[in-house]
C-alpha cells in the first residue's frame, strides 16, 4: 500500500470512502450519520485539495483508494509564528485496516506538517470509536490530551 495526494479523478472513490466513514460514525453517533450531505463532502474534499493550509491524502492498494487522512494548519492564538497541524479525519476500510495502514497515513501527514513548518500535530475523533483512535494515535507517538464535544440543543 502507498499513500499520496488524492488525484482529482479519484474524488468519486473518496466520496464513497467518506460515505463508509459516515456510516461507521453513524453506528455510534446517529446524528453524524443523519447529517451526511454528499454535496458538502465533495466541497470539503475539493477545498482540502486546493487550500494551501489543508491536505487530503489517499491510502491506495493496487491503485484503489482504501483509506484517507485529512487535516489542516492552525496558528497558535498567542503567537502566529507557531503552527499546528491537525488531523481532522482518518479512515481505512475495515478489510484493509491495520496499524501499518494507519501508520502510513499518519507518516504522510507528518511529512506534510513538517514541510508546512508545523511544530506539532494534534488529532481527534468525531465519535466513530474513541478507544480505537486512542490506540492508533498512541501507537504512532501521540500523547493523550483532551478533546471533548458538547451538543447544543437548538
Amino acid at each position: 500500500m502507498i499513500v499520496r495526494t488524492m488525484r482529482p479523478e479519484e474524488i468519486d472513490l473518496n466520496v464513497n470512502l467518506f460515505r463508509q466513514y459516515a456510516d461507521e460514525a453513524g453506528e455510534t453517533n446517529p446524528a453524524l450519520g443523519a447529517q451526511y450531505d454528499e454535496n458538502s463532502v465533495v466541497s470539503s474534499i475539493r477545498s482540502r485539495l486546493i487550500a494551501p493550509d489543508a491536505c487530503w491524502f489517499s491510502l491506495l492498494d493496487n491503485n484503489r483508494p482504501v483509506g484517507f487522512i485529512s487535516g489542516g494548519l492552525t496558528q497558535a492564538p498567542w503567537n502566529d509564528q507557531i503552527l499546528y497541524a491537525h488531523i481532522e479525519m482518518i479512515y481505512v476500510l475495515k478489510e484493509k485496516r491495520s496499524m501499518d495502514a494507519f501508520r502510513r497515513l499518519v507518516d504522510e501527514f507528518q511529512d506534510w506538517a513538517v514541510a508546512m513548518d508545523a511544530t506539532s500535530i494534534t488529532a481527534g475523533d468525531i465519535g466513530i470509536d474513541p478507544e480505537r483512535s486512542k490506540r492508533v494515535y498512541t501507537s504512532v507517538g501521540f500523547t493523550e490530551g483532551c478533546f471533548m464535544t458538547k451538543e447544543i440543543d437548538l
